[in-house]
């Protein structure tokens, strides 16, 4: 299953053992650009510019359509405050009874969004693997809500604060369906559902279910189950194990011993991101050799998580050219 779902996703590498690309969101496409982030973010045309450049630069065999975790947010009804170098943020948080289930691939930036990534398909072609980012329902009402307030209400007022998160996951099953009916991959990121952050029993109670119930969708709809958890996720082994993700994209070392109890999940990652910004070839070197040694076959090589704005082009090259040094 694990070797034809890789096939599937990435056509053109059938029957090899490892795709690769980095992460990467609007503010490291900004600074490729050379242009402001606020203008970055907002613009399909843009976004797409540096999606391409950075395809080319890096020789990516993927692109995933990122521009930073608040675009949800902000088509669930949230006012950001955008800025020309630092990614946009909300001004203020909602109230529960603000929250409805709506039509977000119609608000917002996500439209854009969506612009760039017809753009790439028409620039690189059907068989070019392209992803479409969202957040899992348990951290974007976390962003909504505030997160500290949200789990004091899952404590507090359960009842209450599970209506809203249901509220939240039939809009991403909305923008599930959206992302796959125009022919792009579902890639579900979870940066607060994370174990460091919630712990196992949170994300078996809360954030689990509806990552399930996201995956249910994007099977039913004949595609694939891709998701990126943020920090620490050993922690979250059995719950992994209940939701059999196709691919998983992860920055957590820890997880590598426990990596045979997901014998069909793609592993995804984990190059750090900080080698991108301060490392070396020699470091570079190493950590491309720890990731081919240690992640089972097929795999995907990629940053734990999105480069760093200001990330060196250079020892992105560099990393790539180290994987073409392996015997692979």
């Amino acid at each position: 299953m694990k070797r034809e779902v890789f096939d599937s996703i990435f056509p053109r590498l059938k029957g090899k053992d490892c795709a690769r690309g980095p992460m990467i969101a609007a503010d490291h496409l900004a600074f490729l650009l050379n242009k402001p982030l606020d203008m970055v973010c907002k613009s399909g045309d843009l976004l797409a510019e540096g999606f391409l450049l950075a395809q080319k630069m890096y020789e990516s065999d993927f692109i995933i359509i990122f521009a930073d975790v608040s675009v949800e947010v902000e088509a669930m009804g949230v006012e950001l405050h955008y800025s020309p170098a630092h990614n946009p943020f909300p001004k203020q948080v909602l109230e529960r009874g603000q929250i409805q289930t709506v039509k977000s691939w119609e608000r917002g930036r996500l439209p854009e969004l969506f612009k760039a990534a017809e753009i790439c398909r028409k620039e690189l072609g059907n068989d070019f693997p392209l992803f479409f980012s969202l957040k899992d329902s348990f951290s974007l009402t976390a962003m909504i809500l505030g997160t500290e307030n949200f789990l004091g209400s899952l404590v507090f007022e359960r009842e209450e604060a599970l209506k809203v998160l249901d509220r939240c996951c039939k809009t991403q099953m909305g923008l599930i369906i959206e992302i796959i009916k125009l022919g792009y991959i579902p890639f579900i990121g979870a940066p607060i559902a994370s174990g460091g952050l919630i712990g196992g029993k949170n994300f078996k109670l809360f954030a689990g279910p509806c990552i399930d119930r996201l995956f249910e969708k994007v099977w039913s709809l004949d595609s694939f189950a891709c998701v990126h958890i943020c920090g620490t996720i050993y922690e979250l082994i059995t719950e992994l194990q209940d939701l059999q993700p196709d691919v998983l994209s992860f920055e957590d070392e820890k997880l590598l011993p426990f990596w045979d109890k997901l014998p069909e999940t793609i592993p995804m990652g984990y190059l750090p991101t900080n080698l991108f910004l301060n490392g070396d070839d020699a470091n570079l070197q190493k950590a491309v050799e720890k990731c081919h040694n240690s992640l089972t076959k097929p795999y995907i090589l990629s940053s734990g998580c999105d480069l760093p704005a200001k990330a060196k082009p250079e020892l992105v090259k560099a990393a790539v050219s180290k994987f073409k040094s392996l015997k692979v």
